[in-house]
């Protein structure tokens, strides 16, 4: 897919922001004192420092070391697939070469790109670099003017409402401006003026505080931005008291003109009348009686819906601002955010979940328990009372206009009201009471991909290995940290019994080894005491399994890759997550199957990456300054989501044609079920007959490069889709039958089969 040359000017942008700021790598100017810079402030060339006011944008961001960034491996790892798998046009090929060969004319600078304006009569974007000197930023200035106007469309030409004169018609249609002040170099989209961009008296960027703070925090970073949370919020404020003001105006408008309109005609007026005197008597006109009454959902099902609409329901506490530090010189690529509340305020963890309130940072016991085959977990430490008295909280009750005689002048309960109902205990007295701050949930990464992430094929898989596959393959775990596990042992049956399995302690089976105890209840539930841990699964397998690892010390916290991967994190945290090597190395699986839709180009790039699969990592905690979250992944990884989106945008003709292909198999096969079900009174149908009823078109089953036939067998049938030219409209030949798997492989032409492998 070709990149419309409307998109430049962005991409132009927002590469100059990533390779500039290599520039200053090697020399990197030093952070000029609070001295200084208040001395720059009074002279007329402003520095990085002095340029902006901090009303003036709302997203900041500042690279460092461009020089060396833009030659190192990771960046022309990355742009080697977007070079060689999509159709770049030649403006950025251009770029790119322009930029490698002057990367050492900037390599004692810095650049800064703001955006997001705030204030009025300022560029939607500045891109502002810094040079030595003044002499050095002149030097520049033509060769990166000659570059843009390369690279940059220009817009149509249109006339000067003001002049005739040539030159200013030239002006309009300018796709950037250049100027130079001091030591910097200025690209803006439009026109500007110092005096909109940096109002007399008005505060600096860098002297608000929370700039300064998150500023000085990723000062070691290569990339550092800056989110005001504050002014976005302020922002959104203001427009929704215009909506406000609009609205009432609205409103009494059309009060207005009602009141202005004629009184209704008499026989009219008799209607409402008769109308009103029948309300009164409760004469409801039969045609308003409605024929049946919805059925009322179950009480605790409407409890738990409760529940979850409560956790994110609630004001947010959003930051002042938050700060992002981003590091590409390590095997992963790291991500630092920063949140930093108002002075004398609190703000909440992770944004936009104001119920999830945080409990005291805490060393995570969890790994000690959990299997060390454990492919996704996620703890936090949670100040479970204080979540339970903001979700009992009663909810609003929106009344319609013109309904409220259909809502009660009751109070709607907490969401917990009917949960203890139907568990016949008291959650604060009976329950919260005996859990830790604690919470752990395990799970496989099929769960992240709505199990459609590729899995090992497993007719392909030795025995043995399926075997051990069945064993020990994780399942989804929760596991709850506790005060008081007696008393937890007490309470686990009550609530058995009360989810509806009277009895259930009749058939209950106990398993004890040491500290450890197991109890399993059919295989419907059951739920396991380990050290000071209740965990539990709907899987009866997936607890054992989790026990007997325990049991084996086949824990998480031995297991070589999460502690060497999770060596960076401070000791004492409030969250944390790990994702295996089972998510990449999927992904690797996937990539080196034949039937994957993958050309060989992208093959070829994916197969040269390293074959160690790195787990991803992430901590929530407080440095003191404010919420830290750190994320890494593996560099490898973005690699191959770099590789594999760049292939997305640019398939080849026989990549094409073998997704149509998939894609006819399959609506083949939904319509002949369909068909069954009709017309065809219990038969599938033929091409044909399918054809007649609409199922499928005639221009589907030319354009797609395959040949397809149906083939009914009795009460079956089989759908087969091989190339029309075997090399050249497709490689592989599909397969599909009533079970709706699609199957298929590299048959030189040939047909595929019923033994041919899935394909996901």
């Amino acid at each position: 897919m070709k990149i419309s040359k409307l998109l430049l000017k962005p991409l132009v942008f927002a590469l100059l922001l990533v390779v500039f700021s290599e520039a200053s790598a090697q020399k990197r100017s030093p952070q000029p004192t609070r001295k200084a810079a208040t001395a720059s402030a009074t002279s007329s060339a402003p520095t990085f420092d002095t340029l902006l006011a901090t009303d003036s944008y709302k997203l900041y961001v500042e690279v460092h070391g461009v020089g060396q960034l833009i030659r190192s491996n990771s960046v022309s790892e990355m742009l080697e697939p977007v070079m060689k798998l999509t159709d770049s046009p030649e403006e950025f090929k251009t770029l790119l070469k322009w930029l490698n060969s002057h990367a050492d004319d900037v390599m004692t600078s810095r650049m800064l790109v703001a955006t997001w304006p705030t204030a009025k009569n300022v560029p939607d974007t500045l891109v502002a670099i810094e040079f030595d000197s003044p002499e050095e930023a002149a030097k520049f200035k033509p060769q990166l003017n000659s570059l843009l106007t390369k690279v940059l469309p220009t817009a149509s030409p249109r006339p000067s409402p003001s002049t005739t004169e040539t030159e200013n018609s030239v002006e309009e249609t300018k796709p950037f401006y250049l100027h130079q002040i001091g030591s910097l170099v200025l690209i803006t989209p439009a026109q500007l003026a110092m005096k909109h961009l940096r109002p007399a008296r008005s505060k600096l960027l860098s002297d608000d505080v929370s700039f300064r703070v998150t500023r000085s925090r990723f000062s070691s970073e290569q990339i550092f931005i800056y989110l005001n949370v504050n002014g976005i919020e302020s922002e959104q404020e203001n427009r929704r008291k215009q909506f406000e003001e609009e609205d009432k105006k609205r409103v009494a408008k059309e009060q207005a003109k009602q009141v202005a309109e004629s009184s209704p005609s008499p026989e009219a007026a008799a209607e409402q009348e008769k109308t009103a005197v029948e309300e009164e008597a409760g004469v409801t006109p039969p045609e308003n009686q409605p024929s049946t009454q919805p059925a009322e959902p179950d009480p605790m099902t409407k409890a738990v819906g409760m529940l979850a609409n409560s956790f994110f329901q609630g004001q947010s506490k959003m930051p002042d601002a938050v700060g992002f530090g981003v590091s590409f010189e390590n095997d992963s690529f790291d991500v630092r955010a920063l949140l930093i509340a108002a002075p004398g305020e609190k703000c909440d963890p992770i944004p936009f979940f104001p119920n999830l309130i945080a409990g005291p940072a805490i060393v995570p016991e969890s790994p000690s328990i959990l299997p060390a085959d454990t492919e996704l977990f996620l703890t936090l430490s949670l100040d479970l009372p204080q979540i339970y008295a903001a979700m009992s909280k009663p909810q609003d009750i929106y009344k319609a206009p013109n309904r409220t005689s259909l809502v009660k002048d009751t109070e709607m309960k907490g969401p917990f009201a009917e949960i203890e109902k139907g568990l016949k205990i008291k959650v604060k007295e009976d329950l919260l009471a005996l859990l830790g701050s604690e919470i752990v949930v395990s799970m496989p990464v099929n769960f992240l991909e709505d199990g459609r992430l590729p899995k090992p094929n497993p007719q392909t898989a030795p025995a043995e290995e399926k075997d051990q596959k069945l064993k020990s393959e994780p399942s989804f775990v929760i596991a709850l940290s506790l005060k008081d596990k007696e008393g937890m042992r007490a309470l686990l049956p009550r609530v058995v019994d009360s989810l509806g399995l009277k009895g259930a302690s009749a058939f209950a089976q106990t398993e004890r080894s040491g500290d450890t105890e197991l109890v399993s209840y059919g295989n419907m539930l059951s739920y396991a005491f380990i050290q000071n841990f209740l965990v539990f699964s709907a899987d009866p397998e997936t607890t054992k399994h989790v026990v007997d690892s325990y049991l084996k010390h086949e824990t998480l916290s031995s297991d070589v890759q999460f502690k060497n991967f999770t060596r960076w994190q401070p000791r004492q945290l409030q969250g944390e997550v790990y994702v295996s090597p089972t998510l990449m190395e999927s992904y690797k699986s996937w990539a080196n199957q034949p039937t994957a839709l993958l050309s060989d180009q992208t093959r070829e790039l994916l197969s040269r990456l390293s074959l160690v699969a790195q787990p991803i990592t992430y901590s929530l905690s407080s440095d003191g300054l404010g919420t830290l979250h750190e994320l890494h992944v593996p560099k490898n990884l973005v690699l191959m989501a770099v590789a594999g989106i760049s292939a997305e945008s640019n398939p080849s003709p026989i990549i094409i044609n073998e997704r149509l292909a998939i894609s006819v198999l399959h609506t083949i096969a939904n319509s002949e079920i369909q068909y069954k079900s009709g017309k065809g009174a219990g038969s599938f149908g033929t091409i044909e007959q399918l054809l007649d009823e609409g199922f499928l078109s005639k221009e589907m089953m030319k354009s797609q490069g395959y040949k397809i036939e149906v083939l009914l067998v009795g009460d079956k049938f089989q759908v087969t889709a091989v190339p029309d030219e075997y090399g050249k409209t497709g490689k592989t030949s599909y397969f599909i039958d009533r079970t709706n798997v699609l199957r298929g492989g590299d048959h030189g032409g040939g047909v595929a089969t019923s033994e041919d492998n899935p394909i996901n």
